[in-house]
């Protein structure tokens, strides 16, 4: 476990710190399965240059499943600790968030046709690897819960308690809590769209600093979405994955000060993992969540790092050529013989993302162990 939340922490100063309190609560105990998936991401990655892999194809398809499992069904996994922290049925809230990830769900939710649930329309989105949608939906549990207790008695709680609350979370996430999300990613996509078009600066500048907030909320899916269209469509993309690529860059200067800051053996070890997993695989989630939602020096050296950077990207323009996990070891991603200045101004951008997301991280804890929870 990166850090530990005091239960003593529940009365929070304002609306703010509540919300990054319950959210980080439900995080902290996934971080382990989620670093374990970015380990053997990159134990897939460096199995993939040796000829094991060109000997036995079916095994390198075998490794991916396992190690996006965890991301996957993050969604399943979220369901189970919000439960916990939420004092909800725990078994409840995980068949109702399982209802989401049912493969007949995910095909209804791709088809073309409108999709209605007795007349009532079902916005269209894919519920895999979202994480505030979840927490938002077990909170809301919870709460029908304690109606519907108050509502049963005897024998009729046990018959339709369980029933009930899996068929209301279950429509609860299908009718407002996941559409209320997406709905306002695609604003925020409309929104950075056109910024980038009348002031580039600017909209890199916003896009990078709310890099980890997109992430958090599983907003980011709308953006690689766009990325993905436009490579097959276009053969390059200008933008979010830079975006990304120097959140990647901010979050690993984050994770060195939080590791070299560390005194206790344990967790040091637990931060280096996390470091080498963001370095290697570019998997951000162990370090959003474990780190920044309980360290507000981390958060905001993440959105420094990220809107200096992007600032710099609205100068230039940055193009990207092949998608892939945005790491150190994957910026050929930039790489173009039309375009051989593209390269370098992408590890400009990187470069400027480490350095200011290191200063503040430096500046910040220059009198405190980033482990002692003062900020």
């Amino acid at each position: 476990m990166l850090m530990k939340k005091d239960k003593g922490q529940t009365k929070k100063k304002n609306y703010l710190d509540r919300m990054l309190y319950h959210i980080s609560s439900c995080m902290l105990p996934v971080i382990p399965v989620l670093v374990a998936g970015g380990l053997l991401k990159l134990g897939v990655l460096l199995l993939g240059y040796t000829p094991l892999i060109q000997a036995f194809p079916d095994t390198k398809v075998i490794l991916e499943a396992i190690s996006n499992a965890p991301f996957y069904f993050l969604p399943l996994i979220v369901a189970y600790t919000a439960g916990k922290h939420f004092e909800a049925d725990v078994v409840s809230a995980m068949a109702a968030a399982g209802t989401l990830l049912l493969p007949s769900f995910i095909n209804l939710m791709e088809q073309e046709n409108s999709v209605l649930f007795m007349g009532i329309p079902v916005y269209r989105m894919t519920y895999a690897y979202t994480v505030f949608p979840i927490i938002v939906l077990i909170y809301l549990m919870s709460v029908f819960e304690k109606v519907l207790e108050k509502w049963l008695k005897g024998v009729l709680r046990d018959i339709f308690l369980r029933f009930l609350l899996i068929l209301i979370t279950a429509l609860a996430g299908m009718l407002v809590a996941g559409p209320l999300v997406d709905v306002v990613s695609q604003g925020a996509l409309a929104g950075i769209s056109w910024l980038q078009v009348n002031i580039p600066v600017l909209a890199w500048a916003i896009f990078g600093a709310t890099a980890p907030l997109q992430i958090m909320v599983g907003a980011h899916w709308v953006f690689v979405s766009l990325v993905i269209q436009n490579l097959g469509a276009f053969g390059e993309e200008s933008g979010f994955m830079v975006g990304y690529f120097m959140l990647t860059m901010s979050l690993m200067a984050v994770t060195l000060v939080t590791m070299l800051n560390s005194k206790e053996k344990e967790k040091r070890s637990s931060v280096l993992a996390v470091l080498i997993t963001v370095t290697f695989t570019g998997t951000t989630e162990p370090v959003l969540y474990g780190i920044c939602l309980t360290d507000k020096i981390a958060l905001l050296a993440a959105v420094a790092g990220g809107a200096a950077g992007g600032i710099y990207q609205g100068l230039v323009t940055i193009h990207t050529y092949v998608y892939a996990f945005p790491t150190v070891f994957s910026i050929l991603i930039f790489q173009s013989d039309k375009d051989p200045g593209n390269l370098i101004e992408a590890a400009v951008a990187g470069v400027i993302s480490f350095s200011v997301a290191l200063f503040v991280m430096l500046l910040g804890h220059r009198k405190n162990n980033i482990f002692a929870g003062k900020a």
